[in-house]
This record gives structure tokens, C-alpha cells and sequence, in this order.
């Protein structure tokens, strides 16, 4: 029997990253993260359209004084209501989908799991009794703001512990009863119900004892604890760490933005509120790097800071890297640039490998820095992230300084791409000569008249 020849550091590295992106809840916090994104991008839709009486005023003096200006500006509250119902309690809209996919991860119901991931988090609240502003008997509240993006961390915590409760109790992995033992009994939704109620049963006691009877702040413990990756996610080191691992990992062919999306989303979309919460009450802003400051100043085309370089293929001498241009730049007008890191390839191909990551790095420190030193503003509304960037920088920060930073950044892109274009150009070119001096040769011995 022939050995098989040992893998290579670069081989075994790939393995490591691919098995990284498959554990269950780096899976379940990428799929929970991503259902979560239809209520943010709704709840960001109404505060956009909440966030124009400056604009008015500003801009169009006349519109803001009519009779439409003065009714809008009475309206904002209303308007801005859907957007405290959604991205106001986005935890506990992440709490179910973090819930739900991890149970599928494991085979187990995950309705009843995401319900209950829920339940525990608003047990995790305080209810407290508020006089009526009419003087009428007081109701009983719950606080919004634990339940919004500040608690996103502990609502990923007890989904994750709803789930694997109800997977040590379940035991889902032992064999099924045979079909004919149920057929015409129980129906498998009741069934699936009724098997829930314990571990629901059980995550639930577990947290009114440590909160309401050993009162301990379960909410206050995490957000302490959490305060440094905070501090630590709006850095610039965070930027070029974030970067770097992001496009090693595209690099091998691993889809980068979702498995470092599994562990910063959550911290992107806290700064996303907080500062979508500071405008609104017309305060400073805090936070640079919320989630729109990567996708529309830094990923422009998508990961790699593609769209400069498609522009530059469609210039190139080579056939190959027109042809791949011309494919893949509608695409990326949209960021989606698989068919460019693909049939280029940029995907473990060492040369351009290099821009592909050095770009986005290089556009990540010239994006912080206008930004920390105010020369544009600070991103506080969440964009589709198929909206082209020149759209989605001005959408998201409001300020047309936005898409003034992203065409610097388009060509910090172009001036590091270029050059290593250029050489892959030239080995395509040389290959393709060295080709057809090969065939005329082949052809000339095999001519008898020669």
C-alpha cells in the first residue's frame, strides 16, 4: 500500500480554519445572526425615514416650514415607534434565532427552544410599577433597554443554554420510536411540545433563582463583562485584526465575513443602537466601527475591496481577466464578488492573495481615522448590504462626506490592486505565448514536408 504523502502547514491550516466555521455554535451563531437581519434592516428603514427634519431644515428650508414640514416633525415619534419595537427588543428576537438554529444543529424542536430562550430572557427583566401619565392605577412595565441590542450578549448566552439543557435531557441523538408506535396517537407537534416543557421548565427556574431569588443582576453581570470587547471592537486594532483574519480565511477558500460575523456581529450591531440611539436624542455619537463602517467603506464589492480591481480587469491585455471583468462587475456593484474570487482566481492564489488582503486593511485605517478625527460622520443606520456602497455610505451615516471617504478608499483599492493585476497579467500572457510556441512546434514536426 502506497502512503499517503503528509499534508502541507497550508493544507492542514485550511482544515483547521474549515472544521473553525462547522462547530455547531459557531454555525448557530452565524445563522441565528443572520435571521435576526430582516427586523434590523426594518427597524432601520423607519428610523431613516424617522431622521429627516435636520435634512429638512438644512437643506430644504421651504418643505420644512410648509404645512407637510410641520406635519412630519409632529409625526416622527409615531414613525419611529416600529423601530423601537424591532430593533428596540432585538434581543429577544436574537435569543429565538439563536435558540432555533442551534436545535437544528442538534435535531431538536427548535420552536419550543427559541420560546424558550425568550422566556428566560424576560425573566432575566425587573417588572416595575409605573403611574399613568392620566393618573389612572399604575401598570406593571418591563425596561426595553435590557432587551434591545445592549443585551445582545446575554441573550445568546441563554439561547445556547435553553438548547443544550433541553439536548441533556432529550438525549436527541438515541434512537427515534418506530413510526407504526405513534401512527394515529399523538400528534408529532403536541409530542414535540410536550417534551419541551421540561427543559423550559428547568432554564426558567434556573434563572428566576439566580435573579429573583439570589438577586443576583444576571444583565449587569455580562454587560461588565463585556465592556472590554467593547472598548477592545472599536479600535483600530480590532479593524486590522478583523480584516486580516476575515480574508485569510477567504483566502482558503472559507467564507471569512460569516464565521467573523458568528463572533462581532453582536458587538457591531450593540454600537449600531447605541448610536442610532445617541442621534436620535441628539447627542454625540460614540462608536466608528458599527457594522456599516466595514460593509460600505471597507468591503466596497465585497470582502477583498473588489470593485477597483473589477474595474482594472475590464482594462487588462489578458482574455482571461477581461472576461472575468466583464462577469463579475454587475455583481459587485452589489457586493457579491464570488464569481471574481473564483474564476480570476483569488482563492489560494498566493499572488493575489496580497491585495486581497492588504486593500481592505489599508481602507479600514484610512476609514477610521477620517472618521475618529470627524471628518465624516459616524455610521448609525443599518443598509441592505446588497445596496451599492456609494448608496449605502451616504444612507447609513447620513453625511455625503461618506461617499467622499469611499472614493479615497476606491483608490487606496485600485493603487494596491494594480500592480499585482499587473503581474498575474503578465504570467497569463507568458504562459499563453509559451502555449502557442509549444503547438507551432508540435505542429512543424509532425508537417512531412519538412
Amino acid at each position: 500500500m502506497s502512503q499517503q504523502e503528509p499534508k502541507s502547514v497550508w493544507q492542514r491550516a485550511i482544515d483547521v480554519l474549515d472544521r473553525a466555521s462547522k462547530q455547531h455554535h459557531v454555525v448557530a451563531l452565524r445563522d441565528g445572526m443572520i435571521a435576526s437581519v430582516p427586523i434590523i434592516l426594518v427597524g432601520s428603514t423607519f428610523l431613516l425615514l424617522g431622521q429627516q427634519a435636520q435634512v429638512l431644515e438644512k437643506y430644504f428650508p421651504s418643505v420644512y416650514n410648509s404645512a407637510f414640514g410641520q406635519w412630519y416633525v409632529a409625526a416622527v415619534p409615531s414613525i419611529l415607534l416600529p423601530y423601537r419595537l424591532t430593533m428596540g427588543l432585538l434581543s429577544l428576537y436574537v435569543a429565538f434565532t439563536i435558540a432555533t438554529a442551534l436545535a437544528r444543529q442538534y435535531h431538536l424542536p427548535p420552536i419550543p427552544q427559541g420560546l424558550g430562550a425568550v422566556a428566560a430572557l424576560l425573566v432575566t427583566g425587573i417588572p416595575q410599577r409605573i403611574p399613568l401619565a392620566d393618573g389612572g392605577t399604575p401598570e406593571w412595565v418591563l425596561p426595553m433597554k435590557p432587551l434591545g441590542p445592549e443585551g445582545l450578549f446575554l441573550a445568546i448566552l441563554l439561547g445556547i443554554l435553553m438548547v443544550e439543557l433541553s439536548r441533556l435531557i432529550l438525549r436527541p441523538g438515541r434512537e427515534a420510536p418506530p413510526e407504526e408506535a405513534v401512527e394515529g396517537g399523538i400528534p408529532p407537534a403536541v409530542l414535540a411540545a410536550f417534551q419541551s416543557f421540561l427543559p423550559i421548565l428547568l432554564m426558567i427556574l434556573l434563572v428566576w433563582l439566580i435573579r429573583h431569588v439570589m438577586g443576583f443582576d444576571i444583565h449587569a453581570f455580562i454587560l461588565h463583562q463585556a465592556e472590554f470587547l467593547k472598548s477592545w471592537g472599536d479600535s483600530l486594532a480590532t479593524v486590522v485584526v478583523v480584516n486580516v483574519l476575515l480574508h485569510v480565511f477567504g483566502v482558503a477558500g472559507v467564507h471569512g465575513i460569516s464565521v467573523i460575523n458568528a463572533v462581532m456581529l453582536p458587538i457591531w450591531l450593540q454600537f449600531l443602537a447605541a448610536n442610532a440611539e445617541a442621534h436620535t436624542a441628539g447627542q454625540v455619537m460614540q462608536y466608528v466601527t458599527a457594522y456599516p463602517f466595514y460593509q460600505f467603506l471597507i468591503w466596497t464589492g465585497g470582502a477583498g475591496a473588489t470593485l477597483a480591481p473589477a474595474v482594472l480587469l475590464l482594462m487588462s491585455r489578458a482574455r482571461h481577466m477581461r472576461s472575468i471583468g466583464k462577469i463579475s462587475i454587475v455583481p459587485i456593484l452589489f457586493n457579491v464578488n464570488e464569481p471574481l474570487l473564483f474564476g480570476l482566481p483569488v482563492v489560494a492564489n498566493p499572488l493575489l492573495a496580497v491585495p486581497f488582503i492588504l486593500a481592505p486593511v489599508a481602507c479600514g485605517v484610512v476609514a477610521f481615522l477620517a472618521i475618529s478625527a470627524g471628518l465624516v460622520g459616524k455610521p448609525f443606520i443599518e443598509v441592505p448590504w446588497v445596496v451599492p456602497c456609494f448608496l449605502g455610505a451616504y444612507l447609513s451615516t447620513q453625511d455625503w462626506r461618506a461617499v467622499v471617504l469611499l472614493a479615497v478608499n476606491l483608490s487606496i483599492s485600485a493603487a494596491i490592486w494594480f500592480p499585482f493585476l499587473k503581474a498575474y497579467e503578465r504570467r497569463l500572457l507568458e504562459g499563453r505565448a509559451a502555449a502557442k510556441d509549444t503547438e507551432e512546434e508540435r505542429g512543424t514536426e509532425s508537417d512531412p514536408e519538412t
